[in-house]
């Protein structure tokens, strides 16, 4: 085994642009399709055992959890762009300052907003205006799940590092490990312990999966790999740690704000009662699959642009673009046709895996996927975009994009429209949102002054000195 570091194929910055984007792609896919597939089998287990309540509860909670993961999200964004960018100008380095300082940032991070987010569990749930019924499922669940928080976070970060580096597979192989050992363990751990089972199941499965991809990173010595003198870079340089977490805060605000909004949508979901609860969480498991196809093709077109752009390859950066929007409508179009099918020849078969004996609460979840679940089309064209814009550091406007959507347009529109449309006005807003945020995304790709930006790591200075060597 050769003992050299792994460099970007010659494909990301040379040869067709739409093969390759979708050969990088897949495996992201799969390990998204891995990752729902995951949490539908959590939710069939749970909605089968426990009852509709419990699955209620999920809902609720995923809605926190999110929240939280805004911070892990937004260093892993930034270090996989300055990653990509440092590799496409080939600076082997800075990719091993970038990963010690995301590292130990999201690790810190990571368990601090786990001991906070078990400490204020009830507050948080209280404020939601959970059902009654489904109170102790929400606390519970949220509690366990913020046990796996620090392992889950840390590899979230190393995979983003990864897939910035232009390897989408590694990650992949090891994300198998994770769902392998999900699904084994939740049909023993949720009728043994009940909720809980599911949280307990993650952080078994994620710290396992961790623990194996960070032993197979320093053994092929991957770029990312932190090794001998290496290691000091795990304790930040004050410039970079900065630089980084300047260009992380808005996609962690992203996550917080959109979540946000989320929570006061849920508050209005709630207080339709238990029944429009579980039926809204029994709908929103189908969401996933849509969205799924959009999140795989815009991390991949943000890993080759930034490879791009740090190579000055600049028409490329442009043709990654629309290649990669017309990629994420056709699949994120097929997709939504799939379920629509689906539910339509098979007697809503898709919704009675989580709804399996409540024909009321079966109806409304059809008549929730009705209106909302081709509105996540749209969105394919917002994430494809931003994900290219923010592949030159330019993290700020896509979120601003997000936070109009969210506050000016789709939270507005739920509660105005409310007195007149009752809870049918919750569900149009998601595909008045999903529409506004694409017209705005791509006003900003075409007007905007993100082409302009210098490279992310030209900011941070040089390196700090290596520690001289100790006199014989």
């Amino acid at each position: 085994m050769s003992s050299a570091p792994h460099l970007p194929a010659g494909r990301f910055v040379a040869g067709p642009i739409t093969p390759t984007l979708l050969r990088f792609a897949w495996p992201l896919l799969a390990t998204n399709l891995l990752h729902a597939a995951a949490s539908t089998w959590s939710a069939v287990w749970i909605g089968q055992v426990l009852g509709a309540h419990a699955l209620a509860a999920v809902a609720t909670a995923t809605v926190l959890v999110f929240m939280l993961m805004g911070a892990a999200m937004g260093i892993g964004t930034a270090a996989g762009v300055a990653i990509g960018q440092s590799l496409g100008a080939g600076d082997l380095h800075a990719v091993k300052r970038i990963s010690g300082c995301a590292l130990s940032f999201v690790m810190g991070v990571s368990g601090t907003i786990a001991a906070l987010g078990w400490w204020a569990a009830p507050a948080l749930i209280a404020a939601l205006r959970t059902p009654p019924e489904a109170v102790t499922f929400a606390v519970t669940h949220v509690r366990f799940t913020c046990l796996s928080m620090p392992a889950i976070f840390t590899y979230l970060v190393m995979v983003m590092m990864m897939r910035g580096a232009g390897d989408s597979r590694t990650p992949f192989r090891f994300t198998l490990v994770w769902i392998a050992l999900v699904v084994a363990l939740v049909p023993v751990l949720v009728p043994a312990v009940g909720i809980a089972g599911v949280g307990l199941a993650n952080l078994i499965a994620a710290t396992a999966a961790l623990g194996a991809l960070v032993a197979f990173v320093r053994w092929r010595r991957l770029p990312i790999a932190l090794r001998g003198e290496d290691l000091r870079h795990l304790r930040p340089e004050p410039a970079l740690l900065r630089l980084m977490v300047q260009r992380g805060t808005p996609v962690a605000l992203e996550a917080i704000v959109t979540q946000g909004a989320y929570f006061v949508l849920l508050v209005q979901v709630n207080a339709y009662g238990a029944a429009t609860a579980a039926a809204y969480s029994g709908a929103a498991q189908l969401w996933t699959f849509v969205q799924m196809p959009s999140n795989a093709i815009a991390a991949s077109m943000s890993a080759m642009a930034a490879l791009n752009i740090g190579a000055g390859l600049w028409q490329r950066v442009e043709q990654i673009a629309w290649r990669g929007c017309l990629a994420s409508l056709a699949i994120s179009v097929s997709t939504t046709a799939l379920i629509y099918g689906a539910g339509a020849l098979f007697d809503e078969l898709p919704l009675r895996l989580f709804i399996p004996n409540d024909g009321a609460v079966l109806r409304e979840a059809r008549d929730i996927n009705f209106i909302v679940l081709w509105g996540w089309i749209a969105l394919s064209i917002t994430m494809s975009l931003s994900a290219v814009v923010r592949a030159n550091g330019a993290m700020l406007a896509p979120t601003l994009v997000f936070i109009v959507t969210m506050w000016a347009f789709r939270v507005p529109f739920a509660l105005g429209l409310e007195p007149w449309l009752g809870e049918s006005a919750i569900w149009w807003s998601f595909p008045f949102g999903a529409l506004s945020s694409a017209l705005l995304a791509w006003a900003y790709h075409r007007w905007g002054r993100w082409r302009e930006r210098p490279l992310m790591l030209s900011r941070a200075g040089p390196a700090a000195p290596a520690p001289a060597a100790p006199s014989p």
